[in-house]
């Protein structure tokens, strides 16, 4: 029977790319269904490595015969020289091929870590990518423009709504009659710059994936929880920009006219609701805003989706 040569080996894969690794099987459960099997080791001075690697102990199979002596095993290596395949047991891997064999599995285990930390990386990249187009589609959208054309208008045209507005929101439903928009008309708002942060922050957790997988691998866990947090900022965001719609809502109206036409020098100015409009009358002017023929928010569907790809993550 021939007996492995020891000789410098060579690491295989460290020569396959990582687009290679990744679409590579390292683990089989049918070892001798593989094609070229032999049942004596092969000839020749090609370098031989581990091509697979298989562990069938909890199973009730019938054992496989090692290439070296046939003996029975149930876990083992599936070792590649040239064109054949052959079988080694665990036990005879260590004790005929002693440190060779160590530095062969050292091979393959590293490309076991490092095609586990590669699928894992990609795994939260696939999540990734259609939520960045999303958050990319809002971004040149129309949303922000007209979310920040009603607050100019309600601060110029009609100031008493404008600053009154924070407050009446936060005062219980029941007695102004309806739910107001807490945020339309806060101070310094400025929606544009929450989303342009939000989506740096974004961009600087994504750049996090760019380095060496093994490490982006041990962030998984810490990645998506900031992307989950990335997300609630989105929901917050989107709940904001749906303020528009609240505002021009009947009842939300109907309260804001109520209030004001019994708090903003009634004898001078009155306040009508209209067709998702409000309109201000001074004496023989009249000012109407109304809501944004254009103003259209943005689908949910993609946070959702979002949110479910990083709950199926692997950490």
């Amino acid at each position: 029977m021939l007996r492995p040569q020891a000789r410098t080996t060579r690491r295989h894969w460290e020569t396959l790319s990582d687009d290679q690794l990744l679409d590579t099987e390292l683990m089989t459960d049918d070892p001798e269904s593989l094609p070229n099997l032999v049942y004596e080791l092969p000839a020749g001075n090609e370098e031989p490595y581990v091509e697979y690697k298989y562990d069938l102990r909890k199973s009730e199979r019938e054992m496989f015969s090692c290439v070296h002596g046939h003996h029975q095993h149930l876990a083992g290596f599936v070792m590649r020289k040239g064109e054949s395949r052959f079988l080694v047991g665990w036990i005879c891997a260590k004790t005929i091929y002693g440190e060779d064999f160590e530095k062969y599995t050292a091979d393959f285990d590293a490309a076991v870590n490092r095609q586990d930390a590669l699928r894992r990386v990609r795994e939260i990249k696939v999540a990734i990518h259609p939520f960045v187009e999303y958050l990319n589609a809002i971004s040149n959208s129309e949303v922000f423009r007209y979310f920040s054309k009603v607050r100019g208008q309600l601060e110029i045209q009609m100031p008493w709504v404008f600053d009154t507005l924070p407050a009446a929101a936060a005062m219980d439903r029941r007695i102004i009659g309806a739910s107001l928009p807490t945020r339309l008309c806060a101070p310094g708002l400025d929606m544009r710059q929450e989303f342009n942060r939000l989506m740096a922050d974004f961009a600087a957790a994504q750049i996090t994936l760019a380095g060496e997988p093994e490490k982006a691998a041990k962030l998984i866990g810490a990645i998506r929880n900031k992307m989950e947090g990335l997300a609630k900022r989105t929901e917050a965001i989107l709940d904001t920009l749906r303020e528009v719609e609240d505002f021009f809502q009947p009842a939300a109206l109907a309260a804001i006219c109520k209030l004001a036409n019994e708090h903003d020098n009634p004898k001078r100015r009155k306040y009508e609701a209209g067709l998702l409009s409000l309109s201000c009358k001074r004496e023989r002017d009249k000012t109407t805003i109304t809501m944004p023929k254009g103003f259209q928010l943005p689908s949910r569907s993609p946070l959702d989706a979002f949110r479910s790809a990083l709950a199926g993550v692997k950490v």
